[in-house]
């Protein structure tokens, strides 16, 4: 078979099988749409709809019930939400459990940059803290003006004195930085006149050597400067170890004794951190990390949490995680006296409840909805949007809006993404289907072999081109009764304008839309566009209505569309057989769906 054949014939299968598809489906990137577009059909939540009487498909529309109430909404309010297929709410607990998935444990991105080099000292000291208290090595300037002139940086020696000219040693000792100018002038008092000024200042501060130790990236020996954060010296010992250490025991040793604790959830939450001023031979010790509590759900902190004690009580997990507004459950998966554990507990119920090491906390929005966004994409004046009480039904929403009088009623239909779900879920179980019996279909001789070699290979570029295909969730309702029809919350109800334009496309000489003047046959139409092309299938014409379903017959009404499909290669009617069967049963089961 020639190269050039066998893209006739992938084209061919291609507008076969999307012909078959579109009705019952409308699983299409070429699903039928009002050809004209709606300038009125934006989302507004500033404009208030005026409650109207509007026509149902084909009749005379009546009232809107009056325990049916609507309004308008913002179209923040109105973007539907995203659905994923992967497993979402309680069950992710024991999916997590058996992977041993865990959140990050809260303050982790403390020490995310410790990932590469060690955080540096600090090499600025031409600032020092005024609270820093004088020690061997700290510099003091002492200026002298007057009867005498003199400036000097003078360091502080090993007994904690700083040696002034013509003074001489002056204690430091338990002095800070912010009275060393009062001390030095002070001594200096006692021996110049008032006719020499005196002033000093500590300008540096010796580096310290502070130890870090307990389940840290690197113990060790770090030096920086004696008003340093505690939160530095952990970054320069490359944080603390997210499965052994805590970072809600954290003790600061000086001399064998401990001289403050500090808890990095409450550095976290409000910036609290023990004031300390180390000095060399002070000791961070990290202690073993206590009971976690993982998180996860609707919180605006999704973390594994450190427990203050060994048991812990669900409001000490809310204060830190903050579950959002909408959150109104929480379900919890654990271990108790040996044997697995769950509870599904309210809020109220959860604050109070006993959680213990290891156990899984999910929080979800778990109350039931009693209204349904949707909107109306019409020709109208006034808002697009509606909030409605569940149970209202098309007709109903309808009845809220002022209708222009061109729009097509008989079109109707609906855009909902609980049915664009399902027929994409279909339409791959039915690729799935259709390649398994490709590939498995057995050949009585090696001619029929090498046929169905060549068709599988034209049937697999289908097959990859059509898992693209995005479907579009078309309900369609015409000839329905809309005050019978119920809506989804994100569903969106789309009435075409009056359409004169019929498209003709396919086997046809030259494929064109045209203006109608009315009903008409398919023959003048196709004649329009320059007659069928010699592969044309005249048994097999699809017209298209304006909501995607097959019109019956051979008269074509304005704002239908024309497909004439090709007749296929005779070594591809046994495939084609096989691509129809096994999409057969996906058009039945989405047409039930729809209906």
């Amino acid at each position: 078979m020639s190269p050039r054949k066998r893209k006739m014939n992938v084209r061919n299968i291609t507008v076969a099988l999307l012909a078959l598809a579109l009705p019952a489906t409308s699983v299409s990137a070429q699903t039928v749409t009002p050809i004209e577009s709606n300038s009125n059909s934006r989302l507004s939540g500033t404009l208030v709809a005026t409650p109207t009487t509007a026509p149902t498909a084909g009749s005379t529309a009546t009232s809107a019930t009056s325990s049916t109430a609507t309004r308008t909404v913002s179209p923040a309010q109105a973007a539907p939400t995203a659905v994923s297929m992967v497993p979402a709410g309680p069950e992710t607990l024991g999916l997590d459990a058996d992977t041993a998935l865990r959140p990050p444990p809260l303050g982790a991105d403390l020490f995310a940059i410790t990932a590469g080099p060690t955080v540096a000292a600090r090499t600025d000291s031409s600032v020092i803290d005024p609270n820093h208290i004088m020690r061997p090595g700290d510099k003091v300037r002492v200026t002298l003006w007057g009867l005498i002139n003199s400036e000097q940086e003078l360091t502080v020696d090993a007994q904690n004195n700083v040696v002034v000219p013509g003074v001489g040693p002056v204690s430091l000792t338990n002095v800070t930085a912010s009275q060393t100018p009062a001390v030095i002038e002070t001594a200096a008092r006692r021996v110049y006149s008032n006719g020499v000024q005196i002033y000093a200042a500590a300008t540096s501060a010796a580096s310290t050597q502070v130890l870090v130790s307990g389940p840290v990236g690197r113990p060790g020996a770090y030096q920086g400067a004696s008003d340093d954060a505690l939160v530095l010296y952990l970054q320069r010992a490359a944080g603390i170890d997210t499965y052994r250490g805590s970072y809600r025991r954290i003790r600061i040793v000086r001399a064998g004794q401990t001289i403050a604790t500090a808890d990095l959830y409450e550095f976290l939450r409000a910036g609290a951190l023990p004031s300390i001023s180390f000095r060399n031979g002070d000791a961070i010790v990290v202690e073993e990390q206590g009971a976690t509590v993982a998180v996860t759900g609707d919180v605006r902190s999704a973390y594994s949490f450190e427990l203050s004690a060994p048991t812990g009580l669900g409001a000490e997990i809310m204060r830190y995680a903050r579950p959002r507004p909408g959150a109104s459950h929480a379900a919890i998966v654990g271990i108790r006296n040996g044997q697995p554990f769950s509870a599904y507990l309210s809020l109220a119920e959860f604050a109070n409840f006993t959680l213990t090491d290891g156990d899984r906390v999910q929080f979800e929005s778990d109350v039931r909805d009693n209204s349904v966004l949707v909107r109306v994409d019409a020709p109208h004046v006034g808002a697009s949007v509606f909030s409605a009480e569940r149970g209202a039904t098309v007709g109903q929403v309808i009845a809220q809006m002022t209708i222009d009088p061109d729009a097509d009623w008989s079109s109707v239909y609906l855009r909902r993404d609980s049915v664009r779900r399902t027929q994409k879920a279909l339409l791959n179980e039915g690729l799935d289907r259709l390649q398994r019996n490709i590939l498995l279909a057995p050949s009585i001789s090696s001619g029929q072999a090498d046929a169905r070699a060549s068709a599988a290979s034209a049937a697999q570029q289908y097959i990859a081109i059509a898992r693209l295909v995005e479907p579009q969730g078309i309900v369609p309702l015409g000839g329905r009764d809309l005050n019978t029809v119920l809506l989804e919350s994100g569903d969106v109800i789309v009435i075409p304008r009056q359409s004169q334009i019929v498209s003709v496309a396919g086997e046809v000489q030259s494929p064109q839309s045209v203006v109608a003047g009315g009903p008409a046959s398919l023959a003048s139409y196709v004649r329009m566009a320059g007659g069928y092309t010699p592969r044309a299938d005249r048994r097999r014409v699809l017209i298209f209505k304006p909501d995607g379903q097959l019109r019956q017959g051979n008269q074509v009404l304005p704002g239908d569309r024309v497909l004439i499909q090709g007749k296929p290669d005779s070594t591809l009617i046994a495939l084609i057989r096989d691509l129809t069967l096994s999409l057969a049963s996906v058009m039945i089961s989405v047409d039930r769906i729809a209906r």
